[in-house]
């Protein structure tokens, strides 16, 4: 089974989106790479955040609270 959510994406116009799990190890490391800053010494846990499924948007952002994101590099 897939995992899909329909979340509010801020960088699609603050609309509802499908959004879907992490998938690679690159994907992994850029999302913490990017959330660092928001973690504030906490633990990253890939499981806990999600990304957009819209062609072309790069934002991740935890499953349980949208606010708590951040946008990935170009070319992910």
């Amino acid at each position: 089974m897939t995992y899909r959510a329909y979340r509010r994406c801020p960088n699609c116009g603050d609309t509802m989106q499908d959004f879907r799990e992490l998938e690679s190890n690159a994907e992994k490391a850029a999302a913490q790479e990017v959330l660092g800053p928001q973690l504030e010494g906490r633990l990253f846990v890939p499981k806990e955040y999600h990304r957009c499924a819209r062609p072309g948007c790069r934002r991740v952002q935890r499953k349980d609270r949208w606010s708590l994101g951040a946008t990935l590099p170009e070319g992910m």
